[in-house]
């Protein structure tokens, strides 16, 4: 993943871009909070704003990095966190998913909620976003896994 800020970034971007994959996708990008909403059997849990060390919540932000703050709770007013659930959930049933996953958005400076992807295979680690928001909801890890077990009957 590339940020580019000046036009003659694009072309280097594109280029390390396609080393990986050769459908390159450029987007619009996004100035403001990432945030991470888990569902579970059509309940959206507490939202996590996630804080990267750096501009990109990426790979090495992610798996690598111990300096990635995750707040739960996100910080935002209970109406605002409860319209960015209602985003989550819609996007997940739109997609006719069921169960359990995770919706990704960006929340802008302006407060307007982005869709970013909705993830149906989330990782269940210790160090994971799901177990975070379900612990904060009241769920230990036994419980969260069995209410996901339930989900598939």
């Amino acid at each position: 993943m590339s940020k580019v800020t000046r036009a003659e970034q694009l072309k280097p971007a594109f280029e390390l871009a396609v080393r990986s994959d050769p459908v390159v996708m450029a987007e619009q990008w996004i100035v403001g909070d990432e945030y991470t909403v888990s569902m579970l059997d059509g309940e959206a849990l507490p939202a996590i704003r996630i804080e990267p060390e750096g501009d990109i919540y990426d790979y090495e932000a992610k798996y690598l990095s111990d300096n990635t703050q995750y707040h739960c709770p996100c910080g935002l007013s209970a109406d605002d966190e409860a319209a960015m659930q209602q985003l989550a959930q819609e996007a997940f049933a739109a997609l006719g998913c069921t169960g359990w996953g995770r919706v990704d958005l960006m929340r802008g400076e302006d407060g307007r909620n982005w869709l970013i992807e909705v993830n149906t295979n989330p990782g269940m680690t210790d160090h994971s976003l799901v177990p975070k928001a379900a612990k904060q909801a009241g769920y230990d890890f036994s419980q969260l896994v069995v209410r996901i077990l339930e989900t598939a009957l």
